[in-house]
C-alpha cells in the first residue's frame, strides 16, 4: 500500500462519525437504516460518510433485496498500519522528552 493510500484512509478516519461507523461495523455488517439509527444520524448523512469510507477502501457496499448492506474491510484496516511497530514504555515513564521539559522549568 502506498503511502497515498494509507494517508486516505487516516483522512477518511478523521471524522467522529466515521469512526463510529467503523466501531458499529466492527461488530458485524449492517444495513443502513440500523446503523443510522444506531448512530442517531440521518440516512442522508450516513449515505456521505459512507461514500468516503468505500472511497478510501475501508467499506464495502452491497445491496440485498431493498436493503444496502455494509461490511468493514479488516484486512484494508490492518493493511494501512501493516509494519509498524511501536516501542514499548516502562510503566510510569513520561513520553514528553528531557529539552521539553527542561525549556518548560526555564520559561518559568
Amino acid at each position: 500500500m502506498t503511502a497515498a493510500q494509507r494517508a486516505r484512509i487516516f483522512k477518511a478516519l478523521a471524522d467522529p462519525h466515521r469512526v463510529g461507523i467503523v466501531d458499529a461495523l466492527a461488530n458485524g455488517s449492517m444495513c443502513g437504516t440500523a446503523l443510522a439509527d444506531s448512530l442517531g444520524i440521518s440516512l442522508a448523512l450516513l449515505c456521505h460518510h459512507w461514500e468516503v469510507l468505500v472511497g478510501a477502501g475501508i467499506l464495502k457496499k452491497e445491496r440485498v433485496g431493498q436493503r444496502r448492506v455494509c461490511t468493514l474491510d479488516f484486512d484494508r484496516v490492518r493493511e494501512a498500519t501493516d509494519g509498524w511497530s511501536f516501542p514499548s514504555r516502562p510503566a510510569g515513564k513520561s513520553t514528553r522528552s528531557k529539552k521539553a521539559g527542561a525549556a518548560k522549568r526555564m520559561a518559568r
